[in-house]
């Protein structure tokens, strides 16, 4: 299928994106070999009158893509430069996680287990409710109870991120949005790619797309979890239900903040789990680390393969190190689970998403990557973001053959 046919189909999946609301624009990028072979972008950054044009330097909050364009490399660099090692206690690190619940399954907790989502600490909580702040976000982790043992089983999980954010935070003696900046944006030329955008010097000319309307979606999740923990305690339900009500909520459009609310109330924007900040040109940047071998950040030849290859077979969740891996070349089991990039990626591929709507997947055997960048969050959270991608994938992916193939 030659280019243009490809740009057909992106603009086509894009216009039905934006036709059923699922979000009001979006930007993608195809990459052959790590360079850009095409990119298009249709519709608006939001619904409003003062919207602008998609274009490729438009500024998208990431989500959880900040796990493997932040936290993943910034742990791989770590360990290749003798500062930490997979296999080590996070209590090393943490120590304060000794404070807390559980203290014995705690210890067991590795860095690996925290990169593959496999440590056993539950997936979310609304921390924002009850603190801010590091030292406060370590005392709510150390008491939390485990869901499982480590190793067990893959519980996709924030607050691992938060914690290996601290943990980086601490070996490098360094804020972590500083970091991130010296040690991956600088060298890569991502020079609009940051954590709270609105306080980066030059911000003011970027463009950056809208977000949710208030924080309904995670006020709605944090009122249910609240249910849940107060049943049967009548007096507890209702001064939970006084503090949702009165909690100093955001009202208005959300545009330039990150959308998270642990990351926005709770950590001041800056967090392992989310708070980046990027645009699809920088994004194309970025993945020069995974689909070159001349990028300006080395990642090691056996840290590459640990992280894009499956490390948790018994589980339906395919996980490498930060990394979800293709469903494709797993049990029958992992394959009806589906995979975030489609149905015809091949067994090699490797990918993330965002929950605001952005998503990163490549297929080595086809030597093609998709970058999507959307806000399907605005001006609310849409559920139909999930089959849109997956055609999405499917119908750019299935334009390239496996390379050696005829």
């Amino acid at each position: 299928m030659n280019t243009e046919q490809i740009r057909e189909r992106i603009e086509r999946s894009l216009d039905s994106g934006i036709h059923q609301g699922i979000f009001p624009g979006g930007a993608v990028s195809v990459l052959r070999g790590g360079k850009s072979a095409l990119t298009v972008c249709k519709g608006m950054t939001g619904n409003g009158p003062d919207a602008q044009p998609v274009d490729i330097h438009t500024v998208y909050d990431m989500a959880s893509l900040t796990k493997v364009m932040v936290t993943l490399p910034l742990i791989l660099i770590s360990v290749q430069e003798g500062k930490l090692s997979l296999t080590d206690s996070v209590m090393t690190y943490l120590p304060e996680l000794a404070e807390g619940e559980d203290k014995e399954s705690k210890e067991k907790i590795k860095v690996i287990h925290l990169l593959t989502h496999t440590s056993g600490l539950p997936a979310w909580r609304p921390f924002f409710l009850f603190g801010a702040g590091k030292s406060e976000y370590l005392r709510l982790i150390a008491h939390e109870q485990m869901t499982d043992a480590p190793g067990r089983a893959v519980i996709y999980s924030d607050l691992g991120y938060m914690l290996l954010g601290f943990l980086l935070e601490r070996i490098w003696d360094e804020e972590l949005d500083t970091l991130a900046k010296r040690l991956i944006f600088q060298p890569s030329g991502m020079m609009q790619s940051s954590y709270v955008p609105q306080a980066q010097a030059g911000s003011a000319e970027w463009t950056i797309a809208l977000t949710e309307k208030g924080n309904s979606f995670e006020r709605n999740m944090a009122a249910g979890y609240m249910a849940e923990l107060s049943a049967g305690q009548p007096l507890f339900e209702k001064e939970w239900k006084q503090k949702l009500a009165s909690y100093n909520w955001r009202k208005g459009i959300i545009s330039g903040t990150v959308h998270d609310c642990n990351a926005y109330y709770g950590l001041g924007g800056i967090s392992g789990h989310a708070g980046l900040f990027s645009t699809l040109a920088d994004t194309e940047r970025y993945m020069q680390i995974w689909t070159t071998n001349d990028a300006p950040v080395s990642i090691d030849p056996t840290l590459f393969s640990l992280s894009t290859r499956s490390l948790t077979d018994p589980s339906v969740h395919r996980r490498g190190l930060g990394w979800i891996v293709s469903s494709t070349g797993g049990s029958l089991e992992q394959i009806a689970a589906g995979c975030t990039g489609g149905d015809v990626v091949s067994a090699s591929g490797f990918g993330h998403t965002g929950f605001t709507g952005t998503s990163i997947w490549s297929d080595p055997a086809r030597e093609v990557t998709i970058l999507t960048l959307t806000n399907r969050v605005h001006p609310e959270v849409s559920p139909l973001i999930g089959s849109w991608r997956l055609a999405h994938h499917n119908q750019i992916f299935s334009g390239f053959k496996i390379v050696g193939t005829s």
